[in-house]
């Protein structure tokens, strides 16, 4: 995946910009607050979700400006040359549209085919301590890469899920209504559970050393979905999620919230040669543990769709030892990935003097 132009309007801290990437490995710089992770965000924005921030576009939009928006012109060996283009929908600042080569995005699931991208922010630093929504997030972001049919269901497994705990709280008595629900939960649920485990295992199957030194980190799907695909048919799977869901609606509207599903998964991480848990480990060793995964994900992404995710990697060289970081430098150095980086310090990134584009960002623009 390249980016051959991006153009940024009322964004974040950007007017307005218009960059043409020299290179395939970029490396931005500047003070706190410049806009560096803006710009990755932006990146982030054009493949399907909400990006690395998870920001509504209030949040997105530029105070005092228009409506915000993001458009890039990118290629690759499989797709070729595609236009893609994401912001406020003018007439419904509320909303985001997606517009693919010139035309309206009917759906999201459209966009997964032709971009993905991966990214690793300071913020998951506190992935293995903070709720598990978290980690499903980013599992739910590794599957879509190879999967362009899981945005879809995950928004119609959440439609369904909101619309029956709202239900269950406003009218519990309408069970043909609720039966329809539920049905459609077990459906989504099973296709979501079934493709998390598909990259779960896919990625498992790296060697437990690489030429990474990086510690190869095992992915452990916690999901009783999961647990339940691997013994019987899809089939059954639903139907005992049917019943389990008819059966505690009563208890489900007493907490307000739907206690049995797909959205209960949690993601564990353990290093393949010891063992150790990720939530056991140090910061830095956490740290290392995703880095592999975010540099396991691209090579299987390469092998399976013909093209590796755009990389977005946020401070990516903080807790990380100098032997790490030099070798996370010469990763994407040697292998075919394209890679936005960001530090306040350009010299941390020296080893990639002779083939990255440094770009200096002060106040939403790039100076020289």
């Amino acid at each position: 995946m390249r980016i051959d132009r991006l153009v940024l309007t009322e964004f974040r801290n950007y007017e307005r910009l218009v960059w043409t990437p020299r290179s395939r490995l970029v490396v931005l710089t500047g003070e706190n607050g410049a806009g560096k992770t803006n710009l990755l965000e932006a990146l982030s924005l054009l493949a399907p979700g909400r990006g690395l921030r998870g920001a509504s576009n209030a949040q997105i939009q530029r105070q005092q400006g228009g409506p915000w928006g993001v458009v890039a012109r990118l290629s690759d060996n499989r797709t070729g040359e595609v236009k893609l283009a994401t912001g406020a929908d003018p007439a419904t600042p509320a909303r985001r549209v997606f517009r693919l080569n010139g035309e309206v995005a009917r759906n999201q699931g459209m966009i997964a085919p032709v971009f993905s991208t991966i990214w690793l922010t300071p913020q998951m630093d506190r992935l293995f301590s903070d709720p598990a929504s978290g980690r499903r997030r980013f599992l739910d972001r590794l599957v879509l890469a190879l999967d362009a049919n899981h945005a879809r269901e995950s928004a119609a497994h959440e439609r369904a899920l909101t619309q029956r705990n709202r239900l269950l709280a406003t009218r519990p008595d309408q069970n043909s209504w609720l039966d329809a629900l539920e049905d459609s939960i077990a459906r989504h649920a099973v296709a979501l559970t079934a493709a998390r485990m598909a990259l779960t295992e896919a990625m498992n199957r790296a060697p437990a050393r690489d030429d990474t030194s990086f510690p190869v980190a095992r992915l452990r799907l916690v999901c009783d979905l999961a647990s339940d695909l691997a013994k019987r048919p899809a089939l059954a799977v639903e139907e005992g999620l049917r019943a389990t869901l008819r059966e505690s609606r009563k208890d489900d509207a007493a907490r307000g919230a739907t206690t049995a599903g797909a959205h209960r998964a949690d993601l564990l991480l353990q290093d393949a040669l010891t063992g150790r848990e990720a939530s056991l480990s140090s910061s830095g060793q956490q740290k290392a543990m995703l880095v592999h995964v975010i540099l396991n994900h691209a090579a299987l992404t390469a092998e399976k769709a013909g093209s590796a995710p755009l990389i977005l990697l946020d401070e990516p060289l903080n807790h990380l030892d100098a032997i790490k970081r030099e070798a996370l430098l010469r990763v994407v150095q040697e292998r075919a990935v394209t890679a936005l980086m960001t530090g306040t310090d350009e010299e941390s990134f020296g080893v990639l003097r002779a083939t990255a584009e440094y770009c200096r960002i002060e106040a939403g623009r790039f100076v020289a």
